[in-house]
């Protein structure tokens, strides 16, 4: 195990709660004990973590400065990407858990803002506060209004947009920000697209995305290392040890965003076949390359030891584990990548429910530091845990090829 000591040290109280160990040995990881006890995979002991996490998180959507060291333009918008993610985490972990008061919390924000997307009509970072809306919506949260989304999706298709889906080596949006040029947006937008044709029966809302999708794969994806590439300027860049860029959390907004449209779109959808497909081939390359740790490196294929990376860790587990769930995956390969991934996020997860080592608002892989906090962090986390406890539901747990064999 990698992770520093420093950080073990400020983690074993939660530990200790997880686990029953003592903290009279600070050497020791925590994530190593995690993993050698059964009980960081107990119903009780994942939900004390996200709750945690998200009690903590809730409790300071607002004082930003005093816990995020980059505070970008759009970390505040509670309509914006940086929020939305936290809010779409919360509300999916609050749908399988059942736990009303976490709706109570989210129904009050989108009442506030009217239930509307965000003000930029094309961009796709500007429709993911969508996809939460749709969880609200179908646990009959008060006052739940879709209108506002159908609208702007409605202008959109009278409109599509046509700009070109190189990105210009530029500060500020890229010309082709109206489309789907880079790999953040496919998490951000098109599930909320095809949430939309499932629950209103349009299939132009369906036929949109998955042109849009289709075109922003054939551009960002490498088939040959089965991985995106966050946008046109990294085709030809590479990181200190030679290796092609890869960022962890770019593939990880990809890898949820397609676990998030197989769950939204129908199962006899003929499509249906594309997406589990690039799932199937980013699942099989993530596997090898998960490091000792349990994480995944901030540059994926970079072969020097890196700091861990939790953003982009959580959404690999989120899928591996929703993958399993599905029988889409299948074996131990997948199972043991997540007995290792879980224990490790959760080691990062301080007693009093903040999760560290969440690399920074950006575009490509770089430093983080163990107090590093943001929200999208958090959300992804709540993606993981819950479909950990759906395995645990399911008890899978005593299956010989799952994840505690």
């Amino acid at each position: 195990m990698r992770n520093q000591r420093s950080l073990a040290l400020s983690l074993l109280p939660l530990a200790a709660m997880l686990t029953g160990c003592s903290t009279t040995s600070p050497e020791r990881p925590t994530a190593a004990i995690q993993a050698e006890s059964p009980t960081a995979f107990s119903d009780a002991q994942v939900k004390l973590v996200a709750n945690s996490a998200a009690d903590w998180q809730l409790a300071n959507l607002d004082n930003l400065d005093s816990y995020i060291r980059y505070v970008s333009r759009e970390t505040p918008n509670p309509r914006g990407w940086v929020k939305g993610t936290f809010f779409l985490g919360l509300a999916d972990y609050a749908e399988i858990t059942g736990q009303s008061d976490y709706f109570d919390s989210l129904g009050a924000i989108a009442n506030r803002e009217e239930w509307k997307l965000g003000d930029r009509l094309y961009h796709a970072d500007d429709h993911l506060v969508g996809q939460f809306y749709f969880v609200l919506a179908r646990n009959d949260v008060s006052g739940a209004d879709l209108k506002p989304t159908l609208m702007a999706f409605d202008t959109i298709l009278a409109d599509p947009p046509k700009t070109q889906m190189m990105h210009p080596d530029k500060h500020g949006d890229p010309g082709c920000a109206k489309r789907w040029c880079w790999a953040d947006a496919l998490f951000m937008a098109p599930a909320t697209w095809w949430e939309a044709s499932a629950t209103f029966g349009q299939q132009a809302y369906a036929d949109y995305a998955h042109s849009e999708f289709q075109v922003a794969t054939e551009l960002l994806f490498d088939p040959e290392v089965g991985l995106y590439y966050r946008d046109s300027r990294f085709f030809d860049r590479r990181g200190a040890d030679g290796e092609k860029l890869f960022w962890s959390r770019g593939n990880g907004w990809v890898y949820g965003g397609l676990v998030n449209i197989l769950r939204a779109m129908s199962k006899d959808d003929p499509r249906r076949e594309y997406y589990v497909g690039l799932f199937r081939k980013m699942s099989n390359r993530l596997v090898q390359i998960q490091a000792d740790n349990g994480m995944w490196r901030a540059s994926l294929l970079a072969s020097s030891e890196t700091p861990p990376e939790t953003s982009g860790t959580a959404f690999f587990v989120y899928g591996l584990a929703w993958g399993l769930n599905e029988g889409l995956l299948e074996g131990e390969r997948y199972s043991d990548a997540v007995k290792a991934g879980w224990p490790a996020l959760v080691s990062n997860v301080d007693r009093e429910g903040r999760l560290g080592y969440v690399q920074q608002v950006g575009d490509r892989p770089e430093g983080v530091q163990p107090d590093d906090r943001q929200l999208y962090g958090v959300g992804a986390l709540l993606l993981a845990a819950g479909q950990i406890l759906n395995l645990i539901k399911h008890d899978r747990f005593a299956n010989p090829a799952s994840i505690l064999d």
